[in-house]
């Protein structure tokens, strides 16, 4: 099933409201939201760039751009730890504040949502991450945390540095 009905009650939204905003009849825009008709390819363009997403997204597949950065922001509060130990260090905030470092990014003491979206937008650039984006398949909140915290991981200057900081941590602990 598409999200246009999900979105439009995101943004508030009546049929009529987005029907004026679109030059479409609601009538229309109630067929698309219940699957009883499809839209043309330029109406779903018209449609994700109006609420500014994704084509796929729109219709149904993948993670908005806004869920995957509540995962970042998620996983780097609750110290997010891999439970499969892939990744070497502990837990996502670690994995995090060494790349901050290593990039010279000044950590505010609170971090929100334009944080995330300042400093970690590069991650949507990077073919697992932009994947998240269109895919069909259904990934566990675990699963995307591990693929994003092993993207940043992947995205240093050079892993001695993510040793030297781990290294640095622990003996500060």
């Amino acid at each position: 099933m598409n999200r246009i009905k999900q979105l439009r009650k995101e943004n508030d939204l009546t049929l009529t409201g987005l029907g004026e905003q679109l030059n479409l009849p609601k009538g229309t825009l109630s067929r698309y939201e219940n699957g009883i008709r499809e839209p043309k390819e330029p109406t779903w363009q018209a449609l994700a760039d109006f609420f500014n997403v994704s084509v796929d997204y729109l219709k149904g597949y993948g993670y908005s751009k806004g869920y995957i950065y509540k995962q970042l922001d998620d996983a780097y509060k609750e110290k997010w730890k891999d439970p499969t130990g892939q990744i070497m260090g502990g837990s996502f905030d670690k994995t995090v504040d060494a790349y901050l470092k290593q990039a010279k990014i000044k950590k505010p003491s609170k971090i929100d949502k334009n944080f995330w979206k300042a400093n970690f937008s590069y991650l949507f650039n990077t073919p697992n991450i932009n994947r998240l984006l269109t895919t069909k398949d259904k990934y566990s909140d675990d699963d995307i945390k591990l693929m994003l915290e092993t993207t940043i991981f992947f995205n240093f200057n050079g892993m001695k540095q993510i040793i030297d900081y781990y290294e640095h941590q622990s003996n500060h602990s």
